[in-house]
């Protein structure tokens, strides 16, 4: 695609008209109206104040330099294990998920696919049977078909409040967000539909435990994402951290105790 295809793209899917779009910019609409149709070349510092407003992520604004002809200045491809980030991203991820224990820590790349875990996460999956190994993908295993949905009481409730939640985060990700694919291919499931009849997004809870029975015991959580603030390297900028908390004395007990 040509840069004016993407700038298009973009904008469309942010629900701006060129006019709304150069003021923001401080352009003119003739100006960005060049821009779109290829009349105009952008500077990399267009690019930059464009994609500002856009709110465009670091990995497609390294797709934005490429199509303009620059070289990007930010990686285009996120993660996909521990060893592509930098080592003090690294450092600060292991330092986070140790200072968690005895408490389940996870992290996920921007499409949910599982980069790494303390022992507790493990521990914790272990404990109903469920392996978890690098690569494999949490939305996957929570709205899939797999045990994972059987441990959870509250599944359908939780599970709705995911897909709303996902749906969100892959709008901000872009019109060719590979997030959004997988959450509308496992929203289209017949029970995944229920869910979201019976909780609409409307009637979403501030605050969602997960409540887990695995064979006599049971469970209750709230959980914490973590991100890389003022990032713009694409590598880091997808990287989430799901850390669990205990919701009450019980489970805090279990897992002190442990």
């Amino acid at each position: 695609m040509e840069f004016g295809e993407h700038l298009k793209e973009w904008r469309s899917h942010r629900r701006m008209s060129q006019l709304e779009l150069a003021n923001e910019a401080g352009i003119s609409s003739r100006h960005l109206s060049f821009l779109e149709t290829g009349r105009s070349r952008p500077s990399e510092g267009m690019i930059l104040r464009l994609s500002a407003v856009l709110d465009i992520p670091a990995r497609d604004q390294g797709l934005l330099f490429s199509a303009a002809g620059f070289r990007p200045r930010f990686a285009t491809a996120p993660a996909k294990s521990l060893a592509a980030v930098p080592p003090a991203v690294a450092e600060a991820i292991g330092l986070i998920l140790g200072r968690h224990d005895p408490y389940p820590g996870v992290v996920f790349d921007h499409e949910y696919n599982v980069l790494t875990a303390n022992q507790a996460f493990l521990g914790l999956a272990g404990m109903a049977g469920i392996a978890v190994s690098p690569g494999d993908n949490f939305l996957d295993a929570y709205l899939g078909p797999t045990p994972l949905r059987s441990i959870v009481v509250n599944w359908a409730q939780s599970a709705a409040d995911l897909v709303h939640r996902i749906r969100a985060e892959a709008w901000l990700q872009g019109p060719r967000s590979p997030l959004l694919k997988r959450i509308e291919r496992l929203a289209a499931q017949e029970d995944i539909k229920a869910a979201l009849e019976t909780f609409p997004e409307g009637d979403r809870l501030p605050i969602l435990p997960i409540e887990m029975q695995i064979g006599a015991k049971r469970f209750n959580w709230i959980t914490t994402l973590t991100s890389f603030g003022s990032t713009q390297d694409a590598l880091v900028q997808g990287v989430l951290i799901e850390s669990f908390f205990p919701a009450d004395a019980e489970t805090r007990a279990h897992f002190e105790g442990a």
